[in-house]
């Protein structure tokens, strides 16, 4: 059995976390229409529910970051990690907008710290000159969670992103 070298040891978890979060951003656009069908939403409360992330998301950024320094980035995002994961089960048995919103909001805060952790974790245990490529790689998780949310969406759609793509090899060949 191969073992992962000790970077990747800590890399890849903190960058699935940042894919998590990513995912957990952008997922209500791609669930929006099952979930104004299922729980009879109107667009005020979509929008509600949509940003309860954000806010959260954005209220524990100074505690979190206060946090990461005094306890380490690994301990505080396992805490938060159990949060957002506590409320994505809320989230899926909810029965009503209440519970919707009770999980969404512990999601957000949950995975509130995913890229600052994430970052502080790689500059901590990584040589400066290596930095650049990590972060960029870090970042790039992250987006490949939006991406395939709304990819697998789009393809069974037949939009999306895989339009983007399409249209975008399109207009390489053309050249």
């Amino acid at each position: 059995m191969t073992r992962l070298k000790p970077g990747l040891s800590l890399f890849l978890p903190f960058a699935a976390a940042y894919f998590i979060s990513y995912l957990f951003r952008v997922i209500n656009a791609v669930i929006a229409g099952t979930l104004v069908a299922e729980f009879d939403l109107d667009a005020a409360q979509l929008g509600v529910l949509t940003s309860v992330y954000f806010l959260t998301f954005a209220a524990v950024q100074l505690p979190a970051g206060a946090a990461i320094d005094r306890f380490g980035p690994s301990r505080v995002q396992a805490i938060l990690l159990t949060i957002a994961a506590v409320g994505a089960l809320v989230f899926a048995t909810a029965s009503g907008i209440v519970g919707l919103l009770i999980g969404r909001g512990l999601i957000g805060l949950g995975v509130a710290a995913a890229l600052i952790a994430g970052l502080k974790a790689v500059a901590d245990e990584f040589p400066k000159e290596r930095l650049p490529l990590l972060n960029g790689a870090f970042v790039a998780f992250g987006a490949a969670g939006a991406c395939t949310i709304t990819g697998n969406t789009a393809q069974t759609r037949g939009g999306g992103i895989y339009n983007v793509a399409q249209n975008s090899a399109t207009a390489v060949r053309s050249r």
